[in-house]
């Protein structure tokens, strides 16, 4: 079903990407190769941790509650996923502005922001240990929820579609929406080129911790490049496993990259 929902989504959004280009951009862009490798390993991960390795961690859970229950499982299947998402929406939040403050983590970060051309394929290009530290964490949460199957199938169509769609090069917009969701006027800031532009808009799929603690940025004004300014010419944009090794450069040839945090940004009109 999860296979289903992904390539659905990935459909929709190549063809939309056809119709209403947000910019010129080939098919066969820089990195396009990487990206479809990157594809299983990230399919792979979802369904082996957010899906077989949760589903056991909520079992187990369940004798460790009160009355052998999950903290969620009394409630509808809507209310769950809600409840899911809520929480790993700010949890995904914290982690991502923690990559954006530390070094270690950055270096693995910096995987996902090294596209210079965006579109719904460059959602999945995540560094595999990175992708394990947020799904290791996400287990903790999932562990008390007993969240069922079928909610947890809703957070993820969920979580695909956001994805896929803040990283298109589809002429979409969310306008007022933006204050609750994530939209692609939030997240391309996010993935400026320009450091002090990325040091914003942490959110995944909800907007409202960035709301909260003030690293919103909303403009009407998108990137003019995207990418790693920094270390452009040395990115081994071509080559998968090199992208893997490059994380662990040795720190003389971090190309300046000083990850700031999310200190507060202006909201702008």
């Amino acid at each position: 079903m999860l296979l289903l929902i992904f390539g659905t989504v990935a459909l929709l959004f190549f063809v939309a990407e056809r119709l209403m280009p947000r910019r010129a951009q080939p098919i066969a862009r820089q990195g396009v190769v990487t990206d479809v490798l990157y594809v299983p390993i990230h399919y792979g991960l979802r369904v082996a941790v957010s899906f077989l390795l949760a589903d056991a961690v909520s079992e187990l859970g369940k004798h460790w509650l009160p009355g052998g229950r999950g903290l969620v499982s009394g409630l509808p299947i809507v209310g769950q996923a809600l409840v899911v998402l809520l929480v790993l929406d700010f949890l995904f939040y914290v982690m991502h502005r923690l990559k954006h403050r530390f070094h270690w983590l950055w270096r693995l970060h910096e995987t996902h922001h090294s596209s210079a051309e965006l579109d719904f394929l460059a959602s999945v290009r995540f560094h595999p240990l990175e992708k394990l530290l947020d799904r290791g964490v996400y287990l903790v949460p999932l562990a008390t929820f007993g969240a069922a199957p079928s909610a947890l199938m809703i957070w993820s169509a969920v979580d695909v579609f956001f994805g896929m769609m803040n990283h298109s090069n589809a002429r979409v917009r969310l306008g007022p929406l933006s204050y609750v969701l994530v939209g692609p006027e939030l997240h391309l800031r996010h993935h400026s080129s320009d450091p002090a532009h990325r040091d914003s808009n942490f959110g995944n799929n909800l907007s409202i911790f960035d709301w909260i603690f003030g690293t919103a940025c909303l403009t009407g004004d998108e990137p003019e490049e995207f990418g790693l300014l920094e270390d452009r010419a040395a990115y081994p944009h071509e080559n998968i496993l090199d992208q893997w090794t490059f994380a662990f450069r040795p720190r003389a040839e971090l190309g300046g990259v000083r990850p700031g945090g999310g200190r507060t940004v202006a909201v702008q009109d």
